[in-house]
């Protein structure tokens, strides 16, 4: 049997149980034929063989980002103005003004990732301040969580019926109060949705990323998913993860666990516990440390997920739980054990944690005892520079604890929340490996983080099988990289580029 393509002259990690490394690597239909040293793949070689010299770049097993909104992420870099790194309101109006003159034919002004923790003037941007943008046309600025907004005048009058008067008069909103204003918004066509999805996934592949577990919020995404596929446009894997409100759309359509193929499936059911750190809406077992009269919000009782998690266990369904404060992780464990009994004998469905942020050692351990799978963010390690703020010292020992989570046998995937955060797969690994000084003992080897972001992401899709690690018979997905990052200094990691992802032997180069 000879082989299509032969990738040769690299520094591979196979990352398998054998730690195999390699020079060559031999792909025939997609899948590895063979990989090792030259003389390894000789035979398979012909003159029908197409050879690629990767020039001595290293390869590593396809990454594989595990928590990405990728058509919110599309959505968001064609329709609103970026606020991301702004140092002060006035700079986010100015941004802002000027995407309004860019933008004419847009019905409202919208701005994204604002971080009110950066802002020279030390408080969160209110209605008045966008209200000298405009009072006329509809504004609306959501912080980088996702979790929290403010809106204008002229947006807030749209809701005006539904939040309170201390919510109207500063036009911050967080939670629920901000969905219904997410809801005001008009809504992108189909097209639209489309084009913007397919941008994002290029984003992604260039980024140094093979596949992704993609959020999906509503049936028109979703379709637009499947149209790209349907079209064979899809540049990388997609893991498709719907909110749990859409299971009985994906039951009409007779859509079951894994349904679709090895490029598109459907994966985990979403659920969601508490809101997130950067909005004090993550559900604490004690009070913020910096406001103490706020514990954030839990969502739902134990009793109550596992009564949900039961009904969608009978589906033979995988559910990934957002939880991020230690309230929030303690009440979903004992839901997912509770649970346990009815179709989820010994975790076999996978349920997964996203975010896991603040734990302490009893949950991790528990974690572990349940083969619950923790879903992370490195980069909100830095991003969240506020964090210890937030919690006190004391707390702040057990926040992203993804060493003592390894040690303890938490398996770990690792994804970006993107556009939470910068789609970056370097940075990613970059971040999981150099962390702030006072959590070093929690930062994770090179090889830890890769092995995270690609075996540990596949695993928690239920491909282990066919990706994650580089074997014969698994499907051809690598990174290729400019500097061998397992002989690179910790803080050189930075530097490394990506030069090329390879998706089932087809490569293509950044």
């Amino acid at each position: 049997m000879s082989a299509d393509t032969v990738f040769e002259n690299c520094n591979g990690h196979a990352l398998d149980q054998l730690g195999t490394k390699f020079t060559c690597i031999a792909v025939k239909g997609g899948r590895i034929l063979g990989l090792g040293s030259g003389s390894d793949v000789a035979h398979l070689i012909t003159h029908h063989t197409k050879r690629i010299d990767l020039c001595g770049c290293t390869v590593v097993p396809g990454l594989i980002d595990a928590h990405n909104h990728l058509i919110h992420y599309g959505i968001e870099a064609t329709r609103s103005a970026d606020l991301t790194g702004c140092r002060s309101i006035a700079e986010m109006k100015d941004r802002l003004r000027r995407f309004h003159e860019e933008h004419p034919e847009e019905r409202w002004l919208l701005g994204h990732r604002f971080d009110q923790e950066l802002f020279a003037e030390g408080r969160w941007p209110t209605r008045a301040d966008l209200d000298e943008i405009s009072q006329d046309t509809p504004i609306m600025i959501s912080r980088l969580c996702l979790h929290a907004v403010v809106a204008n005048s002229a947006a807030l009058a749209l809701v005006q019926q539904h939040i309170s008067p201390q919510q109207m008069k500063t036009g911050i909103l967080f939670e629920n109060s901000a969905d219904l204003l997410w809801q005001q918004i008009p809504e992108p066509t189909f097209a639209q949705i489309k084009e913007a999805a397919f941008w994002a996934m290029l984003k992604a592949r260039r980024s140094g990323l093979t596949g992704v577990h993609c959020m999906v919020t509503s049936e028109k995404e979703l379709e637009a998913l499947a149209a790209l596929h349907q079209e064979g446009r899809l540049p990388l894997r997609l893991i498709v993860c719907c909110l749990y409100g859409m299971a009985d759309y994906l039951a009409e359509l007779g859509l079951r666990p894994r349904s679709g193929n090895d490029s598109f499936q459907i994966g985990p059911l979403k659920v969601f516990m508490d809101g997130s750190m950067g909005a004090r809406t993550a559900a604490l077992k004690e009070p913020y440390t910096d406001d103490p009269d706020n514990s954030g919000l839990l969502f739902r009782s134990d009793t109550e997920l596992a009564d949900l998690l039961k009904k969608i266990q009978s589906g033979g369904f995988q559910v990934a739980i957002h939880a991020i404060g230690d309230l929030a992780v303690e009440t979903a464990l004992r839901g997912i054990e509770a649970a346990m009994a009815f179709g989820n004998e010994g975790n076999r469905l996978r349920h997964r944690i996203e975010h896991a942020s603040v734990l302490a050692p009893d949950l991790i351990k528990k974690m572990a005892g349940l083969r619950v799978i923790a879903v992370v963010q490195p980069q909100f390690v830095i991003t969240d520079f506020w964090t210890r703020e937030r919690v006190g010292a004391e707390r702040y020992r057990w926040c992203y604890p993804f060493k003592t989570m390894l040690a303890e046998g938490v398996t770990l995937a690792m994804g970006s929340d993107c556009p939470v955060e910068r789609l970056d797969a370097v940075e990613l690994i970059y971040r999981a490996v150099n962390r702030e000084p006072f959590s070093l003992n929690e930062r994770l080897s090179t090889e830890e983080a890769v092995r995270a972001y690609s075996l540990g992401s596949a695993y928690a899709g239920h491909t282990e099988g066919l990706v994650g690690s580089l074997e014969v018979g698994k499907f051809a997905d690598f990174t290729v990289l400019s500097q061998d990052i397992f002989a690179t200094e910790p803080e050189a990691l930075r530097e490394t580029q990506v030069r090329a992802t390879v998706l089932a032997g087809d490569m293509l180069q950044v």
